[in-house]
């Protein structure tokens, strides 16, 4: 939101940018769950994943002053893109763990992700106070291209 805001567009628009964020996070979110079923979550991932990094870094290079449509629409792209990963990361976990163990695999993984965003939010914060946004989306960019490699390269060796 700092981001948008930071580029230009009204403080007053932007709970609507975020509501729009929603919305595409809604519509895209069973498309992409069908999909992950058709196709394999791992492919779906690595897609949604790879679209998450290419936005970061448009994010992070997106000049202030570029038009209030740019900022829409990395914003409403970026939702999309979490749409496609977030429930296919939960079905993927469901897929991996035993049936007598699944409640336990998914309250770790929400323990595990809600642990790392605090951390991760200071972290980011620090970086763009200390750096700028775009050092700050770059470096979530290259984050996410390490997880990416880690999903590809843990996936090819099981």
């Amino acid at each position: 939101m700092l981001w948008a805001n930071d580029r230009g567009l009204a403080i007053a628009w932007v709970p609507l940018v975020w509501a729009g964020a929603s919305a595409v996070k809604a519509i895209v979110a069973g498309p992409a769950g069908a999909l992950s079923d058709y196709f394999g979550r791992v492919p779906l991932l690595l897609a949604g994943w790879g679209l998450r990094i290419a936005l970061l870094i448009a994010l992070a290079f997106t000049a202030h002053g570029q038009g209030e449509a740019l900022t829409w629409t990395l914003f409403l792209l970026y939702g999309g893109a979490l749409a496609m990963t977030e429930g296919v990361e939960r079905a993927l976990i469901g897929d991996f763990s035993h049936a007598s163990q699944r409640g336990t695999a998914f309250g770790l993984y929400h323990m595990t992700t809600g642990l790392a965003a605090l951390p991760g939010a200071l972290l980011f914060g620090v970086l763009w106070q200390g750096f700028g946004a775009a050092t700050a989306f770059v470096i979530a960019a290259i984050i996410a291209a390490l997880s990416t490699f880690m999903l590809l390269h843990s996936t090819r060796t099981t």
